[in-house]
Formats: C-alpha cells, sequence, structure tokens
C-alpha cells in the first residue's frame, strides 16, 4: 500500500489569527470530519491557498494548537477532540450506554441477536486475519457447535471463546496476565498457538495484506514489556477523563502499534476494544459487530494505522476511522431493528387474516410464527407444550394445517418438523 509521507511544516501564528478569525470554518469542519491526510490536500480542489504545502501547513497549525499528548515509553502520540468526534461521541453515549430507549430491539429479538452479533463478530475479526472461509459455514459450526475441522474454522472458534473470556474481566484492571490469557485463548489448537503464553522476544515486521511490503516496524522487543506497562496503566487511570470510546480506540491501535504477540495482534487489539467498552457501561456494543465493517472498509482500517504514524503519531486518524466504524455498526442495528419490526408486523397481519378464515387462535399463531422467517419449523411436541394442550389436540391442529396446504411435514428426521408450505400458497388461502 503506497501512502506518501507528509512534509514537515511549522506552526505559523499568521494562519491561527485567520483560523480563529472564523475566515476558515468551513475548511476547518470539513477536515475535522473528513480528517485529511497529506494526499488529500495535495489535490484537493477546493482550498483556501494555491499551494498544497500552504494548505497541509494551515491545517497543521490548527491541529498542533488542538493537540493533548500522551507518551508511552519513548514513544509520544497526540489527538484532540474536534466538533465532529464531540458531537458522535455524544450521539454514542445516548444510545450505546442506555440501549435504543426508543424504538428498542423487542425482548423476544434480543437473546437471538446478541447471540447472532457475536458470532459475527467471532468470524469477521478472523476473516480480518486472513481466515479463509465463508461467513455461512463459519456461523453454521458455532451455531451447531461442531468441532472445527481446519485452521481457518479454529480461529474463529478461538475468536468467539475470547470474546466470552473478556466479558468475565469487565469488573478488573487489566495486566499482563489477562492479555497474555486472552492471546492464549485466541492461538489455542492452531499454527501460531506457539507464539502464545508470553510477549515475543524477536523482532517482527508488519507487511501490508495487499502488496506485501514492510508497511511497520514495530518497537524492539526489549520495549514491549515496558510499553505493556504504560498501556495497562493508562488503561487503568481513572483520574484523568479521557472519553470511553477516544479511550477504547488507542488501546485498539496502541496495541497494533506495539505488537507485543508474533501474532494475533488484531484479534487481541479488536477485543481489548470490546472490553473496554463494557467495562465503562457501553453494553449495546454487544449487539455491533465493529470487525464486520473493518473487513468491509480493510484499506482504511490500515491506512488508519498509517497515517497515525506517518503523521508524527497523530492519533485523530485511527479515532476517527474508529467512530465511523461504530458509526456504521449501529446504522446496522437499527436496520435489523426496522426491519424485524416490519416483519413482525406482516405476521401479525397474517395471523389476524387466518382467525377471519375460521383457524383458531392457536394455528393462527403458529402460521404467523412460520411466516416470519423461512427457516422456522414447530414438532408436534413442540406445539403442544407451547400451547398446553394434550397431544391428541395438537395432532388436530397441525392435520387441518396439512389438509388446507398451509404447513408441510418434512420426515427426514425425527421428530418430524412441520414447515410453511410457501407464502405463495398462504396468500392465495387468505384471498
Amino acid at each position: 500500500m503506497k501512502l506518501e509521507r507528509p512534509p514537515k511544516s511549522e506552526l505559523k501564528i499568521d494562519y491561527l489569527k485567520k483560523i480563529w478569525s472564523g475566515e476558515l470554518q468551513d475548511f476547518i469542519k470539513a477536515s475535522d470530519e473528513k480528517y485529511f491526510y497529506w494526499d488529500d490536500i495535495k489535490y484537493k480542489k477546493e482550498v483556501p491557498f494555491e499551494s498544497a504545502i500552504d494548505n497541509w501547513a494551515l491545517l497543521k497549525t490548527y491541529r498542533t494548537s488542538k493537540y493533548e499528548k500522551i507518551n508511552f515509553g519513548n514513544y509520544t502520540f497526540k489527538y484532540f477532540l474536534s466538533e465532529y468526534i464531540s458531537k458522535n461521541l455524544h450521539d454514542f453515549d445516548l444510545k450505546l450506554r442506555g440501549g435504543l430507549q426508543q424504538n428498542p430491539v423487542l425482548p423476544s429479538d434480543r437473546v437471538a441477536f446478541f447471540r447472532n452479533s457475536l458470532l459475527e463478530e467471532s468470524v469477521a475479526s478472523s476473516q480480518v486475519e486472513g481466515a479463509a472461509t465463508t461467513t455461512e459455514v463459519a456461523r453454521a459450526m458455532l451455531k451447531s457447535g461442531r468441532s472445527p475441522r481446519n485452521e481457518s474454522e479454529q480461529m474463529i472458534f478461538n475468536n468467539l471463546r475470547a470474546i466470552e473470556f473478556i466479558s468475565e474481566f469487565v469488573d478488573s484492571d487489566i495486566d499482563f496476565k489477562t492479555i497474555i490469557d486472552l492471546h492464549k485463548v485466541m492461538m489455542a489448537n492452531t499454527d501460531a498457538e506457539k507464539y502464545s503464553g508470553d510477549f515475543r522476544d524477536a523482532e517482527v515486521y508488519v507487511t501490508d495484506h495487499i502488496d506485501g511490503e514492510i508497511a511497520h516496524i514495530p518497537p524492539r522487543w526489549e520495549e514491549i514489556k515496558p510499553l505493556m506497562g504504560d498501556l495497562c496503566a493508562f488503561i487503568n487511570d481513572d483520574e484523568k477523563f479521557i472519553h470511553p470510546i477516544v479511550k477504547a480506540s488507542i488501546i485498539h491501535f496502541m496495541i497494533g502499534y506495539i505488537h507485543p504477540f508474533k501474532d494475533g495482534n488484531g484479534r487481541t487489539a479488536r477485543a481489548l476494544f470490546y472490553w473496554y467498552l463494557l467495562k465503562k457501561g457501553y453494553t449495546l456494543v454487544k449487539n455491533i459487530s465493529i470487525s464486520r465493517v473493518i473487513l468491509e472498509s480493510r484499506t482504511q482500517y490500515d491506512k488508519a494505522f498509517l497515517k497515525t504514524e506517518y503523521d508524527d503519531n497523530d492519533l485523530n486518524y485511527f479515532i476517527t476511522y474508529s467512530i465511523k466504524n461504530i458509526r456504521i455498526a449501529f446504522e446496522k442495528l437499527i436496520q435489523y431493528r426496522d426491519r424485524k419490526s416490519e416483519e413482525r408486523k406482516q405476521a401479525n397481519l397474517v395471523s389476524y387474516e387466518l382467525l377471519s378464515k375460521g383457524l383458531n387462535k392457536r394455528q393462527a399463531d403458529l402460521m404467523g410464527f412460520l411466516y416470519l422467517k423461512e427457516k422456522n419449523n414447530i414438532t408436534l411436541n413442540a406445539y403442544a407444550e407451547k400451547y398446553e394442550i394434550v397431544r391428541q389436540t395438537a395432532s388436530k391442529d397441525i392435520n387441518e394445517l396439512i389438509r388446507l396446504g398451509l404447513i408441510v411435514e418434512d420426515k427426514s428426521s425425527k421428530p418430524y418438523k412441520y414447515t410453511l408450505q410457501s407464502k405463495n400458497a398462504l396468500s392465495e388461502f387468505i384471498k
């Protein structure tokens, strides 16, 4: 991945005066939202000055006047809360901490969606690191509980275990042992298991996933424990307030930057990102998959790391990317909620129409359930238990629905299952 390093620039008082006067407000606001890098400015047309160097110097002057600094070992990193970041943080505080207070995910959908979100995160986080299996196959493995059949499936299985593992430590401070144990869970029964059990004791190089060229040279292995010690202290420090989403993003970045392990750093970083937000009360994060969004924007993910490093360790590149990811993931949750709400309305309408056609309430409810999702099915015993009726009455209800051509009996396995004949057949019956 080719990324040009930005030119060095000095703080210019004249530019600060222009910024403070408000005459560059539109440009500054756009630069905060997109968080322009040098190659954005280099070719951008709607800019204050003709020279790309001058426009870059303007941005660096503005950002330098805003920066807060964080030190890890001998490395200094910088960030600031732009208007764009602050606005999104406020929005997330309203939604991720308290849940969807208005029009929430219904309790009947919440458990299934929570489980699916964990599966989605486990699969996607492994796919980001190269797991070569389809999402459908991986999800089927996790849902069925069968053992992994290859390295890729084992990675995904380990990721699910790791997410469950970190959930046990949301009330604890972080330390070397917890991080190493988390990494050990992720590496179990894979070729990389030999790298687990401790931090790396040799140099590593991070290569680009597209062209294979060296993209990042992490700190020397002798620096790992001091740097990780500083990172643990940073994570556990509640005296200096840093917004939890910003702090979680910095934790994510720093694990990638320090690269404490020979393998599995990305998965560890994303797991700790989740852990910290859960620790700080952002419970709804369990219902979104950050890694799925990362997988869909892998190039931008890699560039966010590189831009931060290339531009004097400016963390805003990664923080801005992280915030956009959370927003996209949250929007997927909203879309899911709205889709489920619409499906439930349709199912209720179907049940209502069937009552007018002479079906009893049990039968109408069953048809609404089968209509809701094509894969839904029911057994005779399950139907009898659900409506607290004897088996003979349940059999009579089911046989009548079969006779009407609304459901079919699947005898491929025992106990027999009953499924919807088809939505078209149901629509014809209701007419």
